[in-house]
């Protein structure tokens, strides 16, 4: 099937846009025939930022487990935010910011016929095509990679007229008082120039270049004559007219800081080349990137959203719709998060909201992990560059959040931030006591080792993060009379206990949570091995080796799920979103089938419970969470479930995925901002991550072959998708045959095994393995083998 997407008419809000992005620059195109919009957003634009973080409140810690200690959990709940209030603390993350609106009034004769709008993810090109009195027009626009500009072609047929001018994006997204800004916009020589200054400290600049045409450039000025159907006037503030027009070509670029008008030119000017070979490096940079993983599940013929979503909503969601999802995550990804400065923040990099929901910053208890699981698998490891040079810019900042905080040693990143600074600002309990950012995030950089191999990056950044965030559990964690770890205060992230104890349900602050335990004891393994593989710090292994061994086991309820919290006072609350507790199987991989099947089998009942009981409680974001985790319990028939209902319920026109089910048909729990469910990227990327999951697992010594596959994916294949330990493969299957080529890149064995297949092929490189069902596989570094397995 074709890699594009195909909507039948225009987008009606920024939310139902077509996305293009370079990393810096992303572009929302609309793909109205007569008043058309182009947002921009810059990924640097935050506004509002503070960089105030909390007081030294450390001494705070000793009498919260005090009240804990008596089981006065309520009183324990809200002490340091209490403390807070007293003090002059405020708190405010940035915003992120719209950045202009290019704003172009085309002359029409007549109504438009056999419009299409369509993105080419495989070249990161949007076209809107359509018909006038028989004439074609087509327009082209993408954020170029290697010019790092926005380009726009118009073509018609016959001559054509517009109007074009850089604006502030359409003020009837703004919903509050954070906009408060002075803009000033000036046309000279085919330029349009604009400038912003906000009362949140942004202050940028913008310029659109005529770059080439075979019209007239006739004026440049102001115009406030238009009338716009129902709308009323519509000031274009200052423009530039061409007209007599078949073909025009328009370069955008901006700076986030306010250079002039004479110093933007020289940005846009550095431009030099012709539309086609822009065009034609674009598709090429684009699609070497979205290439090295291919995924194919069907060769039916393309067709539109709003066929497709049809067809979801009698309950029908075909492989192609799954397909199309899956290159449009990872679509996402590269297109906001690769050759940047960062990383791809909980809408991407594409918002038209003044305030958008929750800032739309960087959320470090779920969001942002879950952009990016998909990217090592994917072949995109260069795509979390951006994530680890975020992270290292405010070290020092979670230093002070560990010493004010807790009086500890070592990092403590926030809950969320934004791209000023990495000081924990706000009072809520359920962020004040979160301490298990800096762990999550330490996975993602000792996992990255793990799929490249790359030791340099392991000793010169991996460890060093890595090491400070195990400083501050030294000094956090305290041992009870057994000798075994106590976790307090703790968290289970943004869920509320049940229990007998006053505030049940509604406090945030516990004892002995799941994840933390599974946080600490994933980042104190990673650090013992990488330890070991650079032969250094034997001492310090042997602390954390002994740490290790204080962790207490993990626990079951009596309906055998898994319990989110290891202390008695502490009862499950099924009723929520974050499936937090099943870390060790998802995101974790300490738990799988092979080694622990008790517990394996306690994390299938605890998920279940969560997708039965606690459905209305789930959002879009979630469902995705637990399609991988249904992956990792090699049940395909539960990840397409999950998959399904997120694209029937959470997912919009252009495929964009919502908090939770925006047409409020009961599905998922219900949360407005603006009079809409907010979008987010993350669910977007995690649905690529279960289709990986679905189709490979990897740890540090096992590949499984398609381990959750459904039985409506019974035919397909996918191409360079990448494993722990340094491997990439291609894998095609039909009902009756797999066929699996593996490349070894760093020259490591790995047990390969596909349940309910038989190996037909044997090269001499399989040996028996430990793993029941699996092979020993050994190949060279760069040395390739192809397997056969039939049914």
């Amino acid at each position: 099937m074709e890699k594009k997407i195909i909507n039948a008419y225009p987008a009606e809000c920024w939310n139902d846009t077509t996305p293009l992005g370079n990393g810096t620059l992303g572009a929302s195109v609309y793909g109205c025939v007569y008043d058309e919009r182009i947002l921009i957003n810059h990924e640097a634009l935050y506004n509002w930022t503070c960089d105030k973080g909390y007081p030294n409140i450390s001494y705070a810690l000793k009498e919260v487990r005090a009240l804990m200690d008596k089981g006065e959990y309520k009183e324990a709940n809200t002490y340091y935010t209490d403390i807070i209030k007293k003090t002059d603390f405020r708190s405010n993350k940035g915003k992120f910011f719209p950045a202009f609106d290019i704003h172009m009034i085309f002359e029409t004769e007549a109504a438009p016929e056999n419009y299409i709008r369509e993105l080419d993810m495989e070249r990161g090109v949007c076209t809107v095509s359509y018909t006038e009195n028989g004439e074609e027009c087509l327009r082209t626009v993408f954020a170029s990679q290697r010019e790092r500009a926005v380009v726009i072609n118009l073509k018609k047929t016959k001559p054509f007229s517009v109007k074009i001018s850089l604006e502030r994006h359409d003020m009837a997204d703004y919903v509050d008082n954070f906009y408060c800004d002075e803009f000033k916009s000036f046309a000279k020589d085919g330029y349009v120039y604009s400038e912003s200054k906000t009362g949140g400290k942004l202050h940028f600049a913008g310029i659109v270049k005529v770059h080439s045409t075979d019209g007239d450039i006739v004026s440049g000025g102001s115009d406030t004559s238009l009338n716009i159907g129902m709308t009323g006037e519509v000031a274009l503030k200052d423009y530039i007219k061409i007209e007599n027009a078949t073909e025009i070509t328009l370069v955008f670029n901006m700076d986030k800081t306010p250079l002039s008008f004479e110093e933007m030119r020289a940005v846009v000017d550095k431009c030099q080349k012709d539309f086609e070979t822009m065009l034609r490096e674009q598709g090429s940079d684009f699609a070497r990137l979205f290439n090295k993983t291919r995924l194919t599940l069907t060769n039916e013929p393309n067709t539109s959203n709003e066929q497709l979503f049809l067809d979801s909503y009698q309950g029908k969601v075909d492989n192609r719709f799954i397909e199309k999802m899956a290159d449009f995550g990872r679509y996402l990804l590269i297109s906001s998060s690769v050759g940047c400065e960062f990383p791809a923040n909980l809408q991407g990099m594409w918002n038209g909201a003044y305030s958008p929901a929750w800032a739309c910053t960087f959320f470090n208890n779920e969001n942002i992990q879950m952009a990016y699981w998909q990217a090592y698998a994917g072949n995109l490891s260069e795509a979390a560059l951006p994530l680890f040079n975020l992270y290292e810019k405010f070290m020092d900042d979670y230093r002070e959040n560990a010493k004010n905080l807790f009086g500890c040693r070592g990092i403590l990143l926030p809950l969320f931030m934004d791209n000023s600074n990495g000081k924990k600002e706000n009072i809520q309990p359920h962020v004040l006591y979160w301490t298990g950012s800096s762990a999550w995030i330490s996975a993602i950089y000792y996992d990255y080792y793990l799929y490249t191999g790359d030791e340099s990056f392991l000793r010169e950044r991996a460890y060093p993060f890595m090491k400070e965030a195990a400083q501050f559990y030294e000094d956090f964690v305290v041992y009870d009379k057994n000798g075994k770890i106590k976790f307090y205060p703790s968290n289970s992230p943004e869920n509320n206990p049940d229990g007998d104890f006053e505030g049940a349900r509604q406090i945030s602050v516990s004892i002995n949570s799941t994840m933390d335990f599974a946080l600490l004891k994933e980042l104190l393994s990673n650090l013992v091995s990488a330890s070991r593989a650079l032969d250094i710090d034997a001492e310090k292994r042997a602390e954390w080796e002994r740490m290790l061994a204080c962790i207490p086991e993990y626990q079951n309820n009596e309906d055998g799920a898994i319990k989110e919290w290891m202390h008695p006072d502490f009862k499950d609350n099924y009723h929520h979103r974050h499936q937090s507790h099943i870390y060790p199987l998802f995101p974790g991989f300490e738990v799988n089938e092979e080694n622990n099947p008790r517990l394996f089998e306690a994390m299938r009942v605890a998920v279940s419970k969560r997708l039965v009981i606690g459905l209305k409680s789930q959002t879009g974001w979630s469902l995705a969470h637990m399609a991988n985790i249904f992956a990792r319990l090699n049940d395909g028939k539960g990840a397409k479930e999950c998959l399904d209902l997120l694209i029937r319920f959470c997912t919009g026109k252009n495929l964009y995925t919502y908090h939770n089910d925006w047409r409020n048909m009961g599905v998922t729990l219900k949360y407005m901002h603006a009079g809409h469910a907010p979008y987010q990227v993350d669910a977007n990327m995690g649905f690529v991550s279960a289709v990986y999951e679905m189709l490979l697992y990897s740890d540090n010594d096992k590949l499984k072959l398609l381990p959750a596959l459904p039985k409506e994916l019974n035919k397909g294949s996918i191409e360079g998708i990448c494993a722990r330990g340094g491997f990439e493969l291609s894998i095609a299957w039909n009902e009756n045959e797999v066929k699996v080529k593996i490349k070894s890149l760093l020259g490591k064995a790995v047990n390969v095994g596909l349940k309910g297949y038989t190996l037909v092929t044997d090269s001499g490189k399989l040996s028996s393995s430990k793993y029941e069902g699996y092979k020993l596989l050994s190949l060279n570094k760069n040395e390739e083998i192809e397997l056969t397995y039939t049914k």
